[in-house]
């Protein structure tokens, strides 16, 4: 292929005719042994490696796209464009450059595509579409092992399932949140045009826990707004929760189930649980912060969707370290934030609690974990606090900027929170590169990172062998 484009630039120079026939058949031919190759590539691939490859293709593809001259306003270079593709496919939010003053509309529209994808979910998102279009209306056995490694569902819960009521709830929730905020932006000074485009883009970057703005400052002209403190709140909170407590829910409504699982009432109790203490906390040893900002912020901070309304970089060490605390625990299982989840910790809680107790039975809200995801959780502590130790040990090697500054930046991109006391653009093109690779592996999970480096799947033979009454309807 590259001998016959060196062959169509020499016949350029030399004013001979160009074949167009001829190169739309070799383009053509190309491009479909290419997809043939790239299909049998993909089905060697673990369904760990899958996701993997997956995030780093689409972020391979975004930063070609934002490397385009009509995508940017000034000269943005190239690390920064692979950093903001990142972050977007990440929904972290972090920028190494001014977001809202660098990229032309086209290049916002082609992030907000990419916090998309990357909110819903790259397997969930692909094999939507494959049953949304295929003829028997159910998912290859691959496609189903790559799912199920993507999203952890309880033994109650059905793919199918999971899949209408995720993209469904998906749009209804950017829907309406999208009419409140133009509804608030309209009456504020905005055009018809800039109020629509505000309203969608910071609607889906809220939904997906992503943090753009399309405002240098974040949000922090609307601190005293109660409607865009609202509004951006819910719908963080309703894309961190996940999609097991919508399908759950949704089953629920429809008689589907008798009851709600297990995993959905872990998920509510942790989640309004770590609000008030973070809200708390910050209202506490914050001076001069409202109730409502840190309301906002302990949301935004939790469920990693990175937006404040305060300056991080203001904030106090104190308020710093609860920030740390929140992205570090995230969201929630099959949901568009990141951290460690909700269920994790409550299962390191309910281990530590009842070790404490001399308990043989490790048990919360009444119930029994199974062992199975009680290694799960503890892995996962695990290994995500040496993923952290590692980003911050990098940057405090690499980069000259306090310790505390730096130890927030590295949590943020693991958590892919994207909250920052101001340190992104001013880490060099070495701390660009630790924190890329440290969003992606926080997107892409810290265990399953691990299981994709090492190329294995993971061993359901002691889920398998528990008994019946050991198998809750519990996620991790």
């Amino acid at each position: 292929m590259l001998f016959y484009f060196q062959k169509l630039i020499y016949y350029n120079k030399s004013m001979e005719p160009i074949n167009w026939r001829e190169v739309y058949a070799r383009t053509k031919e190309f491009i479909k042994t290419s997809l043939k190759k790239y299909s049998v590539f993909l089905l060697r691939l673990t369904p760990h490696q899958n996701i993997a490859q997956a995030v780093l293709s689409y972020t391979l593809l975004g930063w070609i796209l934002l490397s385009l001259p009509f995508m940017n306003t000034t000269d943005v270079s190239f690390i920064d464009n692979l950093f903001t593709s990142a972050s977007a496919v990440s929904t972290t939010g972090l920028s190494s450059v001014n977001f809202a003053e660098s990229y032309t509309f086209l290049g916002k529209l082609v992030v907000l595509l990419l916090i998309q994808i990357g909110g819903v979910g790259y397997m969930t998102f692909s094999s939507f579409l494959f049953l949304s279009f295929s003829q028997h209306h159910r998912l290859r056995k691959s496609q189903q092992e790559a799912l199920a490694a993507e999203v952890s569902l309880p033994n109650t819960l059905k793919l199918s399932d999971f899949l209408w009521a995720a993209i469904v709830f998906t749009v209804i929730a950017e829907s309406i949140g999208a009419v409140f905020l133009f509804n608030y932006f309209r009456h504020h000074s905005y055009g018809l045009f800039d109020a629509a485009w505000y309203s969608i883009f910071h609607s889906v970057s809220a939904f997906c826990t992503a943090g753009f703005s399309l405002w240098s400052n974040g949000l922090e002209n609307f601190a005293d707004s109660k409607t865009v403190n609202i509004v951006i709140s819910a719908l963080s909170l309703a894309g961190a929760i996940g999609f097991i407590v919508v399908t759950d829910v949704f089953n629920f409504i429809r008689r589907k189930t008798k009851e709600i699982t297990y995993t959905t009432k872990i998920i509510i109790v942790i989640t309004a649980c770590l609000v008030l203490f973070g809200t708390a906390t910050l209202f506490i040893t914050t001076p001069g912060i409202t109730l409502l900002e840190a309301f906002f912020q302990a949301v935004t901070a939790m469920t990693t969707a990175g937006y404040n309304t305060v300056n991080i970089g203001g904030l106090s060490a104190c308020s710093l370290l609860i920030l740390i605390f929140l992205m570090s625990i995230g969201g929630s299982p099959s949901g568009t934030a990141g951290g460690i989840k909700t269920t994790a910790f409550a299962s390191v809680l309910a281990i530590t609690y009842n070790r404490l107790r001399l308990n043989t039975r490790v048990e919360f809200l009444g119930r029994r974990i199974p062992l199975v995801r009680l290694y799960a959780a503890t892995s996962t502590l695990m290994i995500y606090i040496v993923s952290l130790f590692t980003s911050i040990f990098l940057l405090t090697w690499t980069e000259d900027l306090p310790f505390l500054s730096l130890a927030f930046e590295s949590a943020s991109a693991l958590g892919t929170a994207g909250l920052s006391t101001g340190v992104t653009m001013e880490l060099s093109v070495l701390g660009k590169l630790i924190i890329i690779f440290t969003m992606l592996v926080g997107r892409i999970g810290v265990v399953t990172f691990g299981m994709a480096l090492l190329g294995t799947d993971e061993d359901d033979n002691d889920e398998q062998d528990e008994k019946p009454a050991e198998r809750e309807d519990v996620a991790i």
